[in-house]
């Protein structure tokens, strides 16, 4: 059973790759073969005075896809580095995290990402499966799955004997909204096994042993206060 999985960033790549396979290609080889007419038909073109507005449309052409080509390149990587950093699907012993980018501004010159996070008890979960378009729906039993959206750096949690304990404690009781479901964006590569992996996991979480009854123990040097009044109480008796 796999625990961690990362986003999918290469299909930020294919789509770009598709894009330039499917629509700029197809245009630089028009542009060439006009280009070719051009200079056949140069001495006409000439005559007419139609040479230079030819040439303007098609180097306009190639400009634009080329422009268009460098901006969905950008973005593209953009979205790679946020993904890869910011988005991930983590199964604890007793809960689902579930991270996704959502954006993020600027402010004063310093950036702000924004982060949603899905955060599902493995005891309540009903089903997990795919939907249309590679989504998963996450379903629990009754509307415990805690949905937060805000600041990635407030965001931070760590797990303390298998349980999720948000770094600022304000998120353990508050700055989420409560919903029955979970949908996950195709953002990852294998949405089956991470289904198989959560319905595992959920099997697993039935077979743990249930929890330590809490003890209490005083602090070392609270016992040895309390022995200091009693010894003094006792010199003050005799």
């Amino acid at each position: 059973m796999k625990c961690y999985f990362h986003c999918d960033a290469n299909m930020y790549r294919k789509r770009v790759r598709t894009f330039l396979e499917y629509i700029v290609a197809p245009v630089v080889l028009i542009a060439i073969f006009l280009t070719v007419c051009l200079l056949l038909s140069l001495r006409n073109l000439m005559h007419s005075r139609l040479l230079i507005p030819a040439g303007e449309i098609i180097c306009g052409v190639i400009f634009v896809f080329a422009l268009i080509s460098r901006i969905m390149i950008e973005v593209a990587e953009r979205k790679i580095y946020a993904h890869s950093k910011y988005t991930y699907l983590e199964i604890g012993l007793k809960d689902v995290v579930v991270s996704l980018y959502a954006g993020g501004f600027t402010h004063f010159g310093e950036k702000t990402v924004l982060r949603r996070l899905f955060v599902i008890p493995l005891n309540k979960i009903e089903f997990a499966e795919i939907c249309k378009g590679e989504r998963l729906i996450i379903k629990t039993d009754e509307p415990c799955v805690r949905e937060y959206i805000g600041n990635s750096d407030r965001l931070g949690y760590y797990f303390k004997d298998g349980v999720l304990t948000f770094k600022e404690f304000f998120f353990e009781e508050s700055g989420f909204s409560l919903s029955q479901q979970a949908v996950v964006p195709h953002r990852f590569g294998d949405a089956e096994e991470i289904a198989d992996s959560i319905i595992a996991a959920k099997e697993r979480f039935g077979d743990l042993p249930p929890p330590k009854p809490y003890v209490f123990k005083e602090m070392p040097h609270v016992k040895l206060k309390k022995m200091r009044e009693r010894t003094r109480k006792m010199k003050d008796y005799l």
